[in-house]
């Protein structure tokens, strides 16, 4: 009896065990339909999120376009000196197509040069000493110096074959020592094309991130000038900022290499440049109020390149109340230095 009971329970304990095991696979089958529907609604739900995301970027976009179109349109009126560097192919290209019959005299140099030359008073004084008549023009970006020049030179007058006759090259101090250029900016919008890629890589631009700086302000008008934006922003805070500080960055003895024998293979190049289109380099040692001293090395390429240096940092007549700022010239100082200037070049032309 006991035999047909045991028997007779089997049966009801594997009815129970598919009972929960079909129980269990029910609870499953839930879960997974749950989950099935939470992956679709999720896309549903995401796509707001996503058109507001890209609206956002779509305005920031527009915004940036639209800051980029005005930098481009309205870029001279951040300062005469970005008026000035804009002008430098149009200047170049008339200067190339003059039909003047003397010399083409081109001065190289920064703000030093664009204060102390007096074009009319130079051009009037040459012809009276030399009998011709020549054609002088100013490039004088400011705050710059030979690594500057060189690229200029380069680019707006020796490519595009424009050189002068006679360059003048204006300096104080140590704008003629090695050094890279000091506002990779002004390179990469103004001054240089992308054929001086590897000279920038070689002296200019030293690693990656001053690479990829130069290529976005190469194609960035925006991001090329927002040293003047906050040159601007600061002059309005701050009375006289630029001038002060235009004084301190020109005034800088240690621009260039700070190196106890300076180099100069930078001017190096920029003479044999020069002298690949028959041009007469000419150095020209401008007056200061504090006296400097010429580098034996400067001496030395002066004596191998077999170029004239002009001693200018002592005229007649230019007393130091005549730098209104503690540098640059005034008016009358600018006279009497493009007059001394212009009777020492009468001497040298060849």
């Amino acid at each position: 009896m006991s035999q047909t009971i045991l028997q007779e329970d089997r049966p009801t304990h594997d009815v129970h065990g598919m009972s929960a095991t079909l129980g269990r696979l029910h609870q499953l089958e839930s879960e997974l339909q749950s989950l099935r529907a939470e992956e679709v609604a999720a896309p549903v739900l995401a796509a707001p999120v996503r058109s507001a995301e890209w609206r956002v970027v779509a305005v920031v976009a527009v915004v940036l376009g639209l800051a980029e179109c005005v930098f481009v349109v309205g870029r001279h009126r951040l300062s005469k000196d970005v008026e000035h560097l804009q002008s430098f192919g149009q200047l170049a290209a008339n200067f190339g197509n003059s039909a003047v019959s003397g010399p083409k005299v081109l001065f190289l140099g920064n703000s030093l040069t664009r204060y102390g030359v007096d074009e009319a008073v130079f051009a009037n004084t040459f012809q009276a000493h030399a009998g011709v008549e020549p054609t002088a023009l100013k490039i004088v970006p400011d705050n710059t110096a030979v690594a500057d020049w060189f690229y200029v030179y380069r680019n707006q007058f020796a490519m595009a074959q424009r050189a002068p006759q006679i360059l003048v090259i204006g300096f104080e101090g140590g704008h003629l020592r090695d050094a890279a250029s000091r506002h990779p900016d002004r390179l990469a919008q103004y001054y240089c094309s992308w054929n001086d890629w590897s000279e920038l890589c070689a002296r200019d631009l030293p690693d990656f991130e001053s690479r990829a700086a130069f290529v976005l302000e190469k194609c960035s008008a925006m991001v090329g000038n927002r040293d003047r934006v906050t040159r601007r922003a600061l002059d309005a805070l701050i009375p006289g900022y630029r001038e002060g500080m235009d004084r301190i960055n020109a005034s800088l003895k240690s621009h260039g290499t700070t190196s106890p024998t300076p180099e100069y293979q930078r001017l190096r190049k920029l003479i044999a440049l020069a002298r690949e289109q028959h041009v007469q380099v000419v150095l020209a040692a401008m007056p200061v109020p504090e006296h400097y001293e010429f580098d034996a090395e400067l001496l030395a390429v002066v004596q191998e390149a077999g170029i004239s240096l002009l001693d200018l940092r002592q005229v007649d007549g230019i007393t130091t109340a005549m730098f209104f700022d503690g540098l640059h010239m005034d008016a009358a100082g600018a006279k009497l230095y493009s007059a001394a200037i212009a009777k020492r070049l009468a001497n040298v032309i060849r």
